[in-house]
């Protein structure tokens, strides 16, 4: 058993006591002069700085009461410091069967279990919980057959639990007290929209809500041969995962705020007139499945006593993830994305292209052949130097459960957008996450012919022992990524141009 109590000092910049009052006129921007604040009704400023008592949001004056005033000599660049105090306790237990190194079959296994608890506190003196929880358990079987033939099989059951406990969570509703509708309000999401503030300002936030499961059973083979020279390693597996997921994306939202109305961003804040705002709550309970498959085999080859040359493949499928009840959305586009509809995958036919899409609402990607060869070589029989070169090719194979996971937060299923303040649809605290009408509410989408991104990497060095026990070495290490994830806002046009196409999507 561990456990380890860690404290820092962290530094904040917080309203003053003259802001929170509306009071501006001690103020500065960030080139040091006198802060000049307008009235976004009027476009002029505020007589000296001071927005009137009554004009300031009931909303924004609920939330500063979280605000702790400052304890640090204004003129410096925070003027807040507090102990932050993080508690991490693990327990674990494991236990190993050995078998006989003298038999021809021999078994062996292990289960290991380990509990972890980390409660955190933040500036505002928070504390979020976080428990993680996992077994680990494997069987694995072995025969050898004679001195060139041997043969491996191994079975691995791994079962991890994660619980993230908010610190408003079944305490204290605050975004409902406040008076901020539009958002959950749950008694476990419990809590304060997520504040965002350009000027540095501390923004307001605590952890989600989450308690999730995942379980992975794996089979795994592998065959050892030696012939003369050549020792061969074939092999292969199969995977299979389970994601059970109760968690909101971003249950209590989220409002930015950049001074856009103002010129001062704690001014809007106080005010209550966000530049934008984000949510993504429903669909709480999701049952996320997938399988994976893997085949390889190498050669390693001794070319000669100075020689050494291992070379090999490996092609490796993970599938899409599905849910078990079909609760993914992704958008099926039109060409040149003239217009967007959603496809829900208990349905997956595409409205608007007719297309009929996979369970995953994602097209398998079967192209996962990985080379990989190295080469260890001593030039001089008799001398230490000896230089070394690889290449090979490492496919990313963990980006389909972060896709899936916003694929299961997204409209008709549950209530998602990110939406600017404008004239056509104004923003406030009080009604910032209401559904905006005209734009398009999904936040998220994926091209159904995602390709899987891979790196590929080569190195080369040189080793030599030097006089005095000294060794000398040189590496150069090289990497370059293909097909990576790249993610766009369709429909968008500089910042006062005219819009090419004002009926296409947007947002």
């Amino acid at each position: 058993r561990t456990s380890d109590h860690n404290a820092i000092t962290q530094p904040a910049l917080l309203p003053t006591e003259l802001e929170r009052g509306g009071d501006f006129s001690q103020s500065r921007d960030a080139l040091g002069r006198t802060l000049q604040v307008v009235d976004p009704a009027t476009g002029l400023p505020f007589p000296g700085s001071v927005i009137p008592r009554d004009r300031i949001s009931p909303q924004a004056a609920a939330l500063l009461g979280y605000y702790p005033f400052p304890n640090l000599d204004a003129a410096a660049r925070y003027n807040y410091q507090t102990p932050l105090v993080t508690v991490t306790r693990q327990d674990s237990v494991q236990s190993r069967i050995t078998p006989s190194p003298f038999s021809r079959n021999q078994m062996s296994g292990n289960v290991a279990y380990q509990r972890m608890t980390t409660d955190t506190t933040n500036v505002f003196g928070f504390a979020d919980s976080t428990s993680v929880s996992g077994v680990d358990a494997g069987v694995n079987w072995s025969r050898r057959f004679s001195q060139f033939m041997s043969l491996r099989v191994r079975y691995q059951f791994t079962r991890q639990t994660t619980e993230v406990t908010p610190y408003f969570a079944n305490r204290s509703n605050v975004s409902g007290d406040a008076g901020i509708a539009g958002n959950n309000q749950d008694p476990v999401n419990w809590g304060p929209p997520s504040l965002q503030f350009s000027s540095g300002v501390e923004g307001l936030s605590l952890a989600q809500f989450a308690s999730n499961t995942n379980l992975t059973n794996a089979w795994s083979a592998e065959s050892l041969l030696s012939r003369g020279r050549h020792n061969l390693t074939l092999g292969g597996g199969v995977r299979r995962q389970q994601f059970d997921v109760l968690s909101q994306q971003n249950a209590r939202g989220a409002f930015t705020f950049t001074g856009s109305a103002t010129g001062s961003d704690l001014a809007d804040f106080l005010l209550g007139v966000p530049h934008a705002s984000s949510i993504a709550f429903g669909n709480a309970d999701k049952y996320l499945r997938a399988s994976s498959y893997d085949a390889h085999v190498t050669d390693d080859w001794r070319v000669s006593p100075g020689l050494t040359v291992n070379a090999g493949v490996r092609w490796e499928y993970e599938a899409p993830i599905s849910e078990r009840f079909g609760r993914l959305v992704n958008l099926d586009v039109s060409p040149g994305f003239a217009a967007v509809a959603p496809v829900v995958a208990n349905s997956p036919v595409g409205g608007l292209t007719g297309v009929r899409y996979p369970d995953s609402l994602l097209g398998p990607d079967r192209r996962g052949v990985q080379p990989r060869v190295g080469a260890a070589w001593r030039p001089v029989p008799a001398s230490s130097l000896v230089i070394r070169a690889g290449y090979g090719v490492y496919r990313n194979s963990n980006v389909y459960q972060s896709i899936a996971m916003l694929l299961a937060q997204q409209p008709p299923l549950s209530k998602a957008f990110s939406v600017q303040n404008s004239a056509s649809h104004p923003l406030t605290l009080a009604n910032g996450f209401a559904t905006p009408v005209g734009l398009t509410p999904n936040t998220f989408a994926v091209d159904p012919d995602l390709r899987v991104g891979y790196a590929e990497n080569w190195q080369a060095s040189l080793q030599k022992d030097l006089p005095a026990s000294l060794t000398v070495l040189a590496t150069y290490l090289g990497t370059r990524g293909s097909h990576m994830m790249q993610e766009f806002l369709p429909n968008t046009y500089p910042s006062g141009a005219v819009n090419p196409c004002p009926a296409c999507p947007s947002g």
